[in-house]
């Protein structure tokens, strides 16, 4: 882990917080009340976030750097690349709400990169303090999967 105080943080999470759909729904005081709750995780360029098939326990969002995402074919050792995410863009969102599912795809860093990690029992003990703040960032996460659903909707219907 990097060594970032609260501080840093949360000055890092208000100049992204427009752009952050994960905490688009929370007011300025909220976001200092989660501040505790995230860890950053830095990941040397060809470090593997995590692999498909593990189980999830967190959710990140890219504070710095560029993440590939790679999904196994059918063809033993071939992968195909499903997108290159970068600052503001969250990963790991499908195995963190779906708890009973493993990963389903690998993230590996492009280049040195940075990720706000708020990990299942984080938000577990959040939303046991403030339920409200818990729910808003469970919209928040559902609002991302219902983009990503949609333009994965549109980029099939350009196949047939």
């Amino acid at each position: 882990m990097t060594p970032m105080n609260d501080n840093s943080l949360k000055e890092m999470i208000f100049a992204m917080k427009e752009k952050l759909i994960l905490f688009h729904f929370l007011t300025n005081e909220e976001v200092e009340l989660i501040i505790p709750y995230l860890d950053i995780v830095a990941f040397p360029k060809g470090a593997s976030i995590f692999k498909e098939g593990e189980k999830g326990d967190f959710v990140g969002f890219i504070s710095n750097g560029k993440l590939e995402v790679k999904k196994s074919t059918e063809f033993e050792g071939k992968q195909v690349v499903l997108a290159t995410l970068g600052r503001g863009s969250l990963v790991g969102e499908l195995s963190f709400v779906d708890i009973d599912e493993p990963r389903t795809a690998t993230v590996v860093a492009l280049e040195n990169s940075e990720i706000v990690i708020l990990k299942r029992d984080a938000l577990d003990a959040l939303t046991g303090k403030w339920p409200h703040i818990g729910i808003k960032i469970l919209k928040g996460i559902i609002r991302i999967l219902a983009v990503r659903l949609r333009k994965s909707v549109e980029r099939l219907t350009l196949i047939f």
